[in-house]
């Protein structure tokens, strides 16, 4: 069974501004994407992000491991 992460506020907790900055992609955009369905999520994905790699990349996340 995986193991839960847990997640503490602290310190490390930043701004949406700065997360966007870091990012390149705001709290609301992940908002409106999460809530596309259907084809239109991944025509979304691929016009906009280059498809769920290009996001990972935006987002500097492993895809694979998380």
């Amino acid at each position: 069974m995986a193991k839960k992460k847990n997640f503490t506020v602290g310190s490390n907790d930043v701004s949406a501004e700065e997360a966007e900055r870091e990012f390149g992609i705001s709290l609301q955009e992940l908002k409106t994407l999460m809530n596309i369905r259907g084809r239109e999520s991944l025509r979304e994905l691929n016009e906009t992000y280059d498809g769920f790699s290009g996001l990972g990349y935006k987002l500097k996340t492993n895809l694979i491991k998380g």
